[in-house]
């Protein structure tokens, strides 16, 4: 049998191409629709690819009668094909390919439908890398794009060959998060660096772990400030880190100490500002953290969330704080198995990700993002099904 994919502009431009190459008695395999070009397959041309296979055959030698023949004026032979055999092989391939494009509609009728009810008709042997990556938390956008990219970049002899599809989708992944940005101290005045978000996400944790890794691991000069008074806990908190680990701390109660605090340390490389969790929902407490920020203009504001938080959540707070931030950090990334919310996050923003936190040990569980990483976090460290 031999098997062929033919690529071309619509259905009937596509089955031409099958008819020719292959003749009327082929048999479609697969079909499917996808964009060539654009981004990650995305914006691009639409096409249609067909797969098909014809059964070879052996040659056979026809045998020719004399019923076949038509004898001329001057006694020449000539091989004529009778009208009515013509008209009936013409018959049958007209049969062959409204079958073949039936087929073909049925199929994309299918794909459009799920697609329009939320779900995707994946071939047998990519269904459960689909599975796989909502189960680790991805959406079905995201989870589209990645089997899509899957489909166009690898033939289907070698969808069932787990390695290969591993790295394909880890590659994709580590382009969607490639934005990375992190922080640099300052050089003739301090870097200011700001930590905002929602109550819970482990702001304070990580700004101690921020401190104690530019303080004691680099030796740059660093002042850590509060402005988080609603949580007595979060500013004695603070102080502790920043007695053990020899910064200073200051607490403030309102934007105009801000600006003081920051005075007093103008000759410090970096300066963390810790700011009071803020509800999205909460108007007032939005305004109240934007009138401090106002007053700090920090370098870096940095949106903390948590990779156990919901996706529609994440998606939430990100959009509540987006006018705000810079740059993403992502804490718990130890406490959860389902760590896809952050690709979904990211595949939708152009904001650089800077640190993922992994446990509540100060200063060690606390990396710089990389793509690699992040893919590592999202998809697993190992090849699943392999």
């Amino acid at each position: 049998m031999r098997v062929r994919r033919f690529v071309g502009e619509n259905v009937s431009d596509t089955m031409g191409k099958v008819k020719r190459e292959l003749g009327s008695e082929a048999i479609i395999l697969q079909t499917r629709e996808f964009r060539d070009g654009g981004f990650f397959g995305l914006f691009g041309n639409k096409k249609v690819e067909i797969t098909a296979a014809i059964e070879e055959k052996p040659a056979i030698v026809p045998k020719v009668s004399d019923s076949n023949y038509k004898y001329e004026d001057e006694g020449v032979k000539s091989l004529i094909t009778p009208n009515l055999l013509k008209t009936k092989e013409q018959s049958e391939d007209l049969k062959m390919e409204i079958k073949s494009m039936r087929i073909l509609l049925e199929q994309m009728n299918k794909k459009m439908a799920g697609q329009r009810e939320g779900k995707y008709l994946w071939p047998t042997a990519l269904k459960k890398w689909a599975e796989l990556l909502q189960h680790r938390g991805l959406d079905e956008n995201m989870v589209n794009r990645l089997i899509s990219h899957v489909q166009q970049t690898l033939p289907p002899e070698d969808w069932g060959n787990d390695s290969k599809v591993y790295a394909k989708i880890e590659a994709n992944i580590r382009q969607v998060c490639g934005q990375i940005g992190l922080i640099q101290p300052g050089i003739d005045k301090p870097r200011i660096v700001a930590l905002i978000g929602p109550t819970g996400v482990g702001k304070t944790t990580t700004i101690g772990k921020l401190a104690a890794g530019f303080g004691i691991v680099d030796k740059r000069k660093v002042a850590l400030i509060t402005a988080d008074t609603y949580r007595v806990a979060a500013v004695e908190q603070l102080k502790t880190f920043g007695e053990i680990i020899g910064v200073p701390v200051e607490v403030v109660m309102t934007p105009s100490g801000l600006n003081e605090a920051l005075k007093l340390h103008e000759d410090k490389e970096l300066i963390f500002i810790d700011t009071a969790g803020r509800s999205p929902n909460h108007d007032q407490h939005m305004l109240e953290l934007r009138a401090f920020l106002d007053e700090a203009q920090p370098d870096f504001t940095m949106l903390v969330l948590s990779a156990t938080t919901q996706s529609a959540d994440q998606q939430r707070i990100y959009q509540r704080f987006e006018d705000l931030t810079t740059h993403l950090i992502f804490t718990k990334l130890d406490e959860t198995g389902c760590a896809g919310s952050i690709l979904n996050l990211l595949g939708q923003t152009t904001l650089p990700i800077a640190y993922l936190t992994n446990g509540q040990n100060v200063p060690d569980d606390i990396e710089a993002a990389t793509p690699y990483r992040l893919a590592r976090y999202v998809i697993g460290d190992e090849v699943p099904h392999a």
